[in-house]
């Protein structure tokens, strides 16, 4: 327990606006003992130049870090020129093409590690199959769940081939939503009964195909809870970590989008969402934004104010990831 209270930032994944890692990014993930990395487009132009840096990083640090990407395939890939392509998901699931879909992210998954990447922040399970401009238009398997399952039991096995991990998302389910929540609060008309016979039916079977995390969204279901999702403790310790029984990390979406930011502002957000029973607070470009919710969340932390249920149970969970990276102890 005491080592938790010393470490707080291993509960943060930051990102940075540089292309390569400027030495105030790499001083505050030193300085903060900041558990990952997450990276985007801009900083996966060069991946030889990528593979350098990081592992002279990662070397350096003396710890496990967490190295996060989105490479979904389609229109969310961070790594694009020189890649192996990866088709969208809706194009692999309408046509039921999961020996192709395998084959071909065996390629991406063995790059990926080759650069240093230990975690893809995918399957997609939402349920959904519309190409409306919805937020998940092309990004979703199917809105049949046994198709959903069969992707996603693939996705999970072909990345553990290689050593990566995973993370199901967008709990509890963008599929019936309406608004971007990179711009906007999502928003569903959906009762607790109607997310438990379908939206959570995904999430419940990539659980039992091993999934390593999952990733709780920016979404509002006024007739289930009156906070969303990222800051609800119905949703993500009622739901997620009792009835579905998952005992890995939850990870937040974004916490620098708009719909996140509507959810719970800066400086309350991290604590907010660690209150509700996020373990793992994904922070994407603004250094000076994630290093804001950083500091108060880390003056909560060191002063006792969090509860301490909480705490244990937040490190051991985040324990038991890193330790599928790279060994160690069971609770951090």
């Amino acid at each position: 327990m005491e080592a938790v209270r010393q470490h707080p930032g291993r509960f943060f994944i930051v990102s940075f606006p540089e292309a390569i890692p400027s030495d105030r990014t790499l001083r505050f993930i030193l300085d903060n003992h900041i558990g990952g990395l997450i990276l985007f487009a801009e900083h996966c132009r060069d991946p030889k130049s990528l593979k350098s840096w990081l592992g002279d990083f990662v070397r350096s640090l003396g710890y496990p870090l967490i190295v996060a990407v989105d490479q979904e395939g389609g229109r969310v890939c961070r790594f694009d020129a020189g890649f192996p392509s990866l088709d969208s998901p809706r194009n692999y699931g309408k046509d039921g093409r999961v020996d192709k879909y395998r084959d071909d992210l065996s390629r991406v998954c063995e790059r990926l590690q080759e650069i240093g990447v230990n975690l893809n922040l995918v399957p997609t399970v939402d349920l959904f199959d519309r190409g409306d401009g919805h937020v998940l238009d092309s990004r979703a398997f199917s809105d049949d769940p046994g198709v959903v399952a069969e992707f996603a039991r693939a996705t999970i096995a072909v990345h553990h081939r290689f050593g990566l991990l995973t993370c199901a998302k967008h709990f509890p389910g963008l599929g019936r939503s309406a608004g971007d929540p990179h711009q906007i609060l999502s928003t569903a008309d959906l009762t607790e009964a109607d997310f438990r016979e379908k939206e959570l039916v995904p999430f419940r079977d990539a659980i039992e195909a091993g999934v390593d995390s999952v990733m709780v969204t920016h979404l509002a279901a006024p007739k289930v809870d009156d906070v969303p999702a990222i800051i609800s403790r119905k949703m993500i310790a009622g739901w997620l970590k009792e009835s579905l029984s998952f005992d890995g990390p939850v990870i937040t979406d974004d916490l620098l989008m708009t719909g996140a930011q509507q959810a719970a502002p800066l400086p309350l957000t991290a604590v907010k969402c660690f209150e509700a029973g996020a373990d793992l607070l994904l922070f994407g470009r603004d250094l000076d934004a994630a290093s804001q919710a950083f500091d108060r969340f880390a003056a909560d932390w060191q002063a006792g104010r969090l509860d301490h249920v909480r705490m244990e149970d937040g490190g051991c969970r985040v324990g038991r990831f890193i330790e599928k990276i790279a060994g160690g102890k069971t609770c951090l």
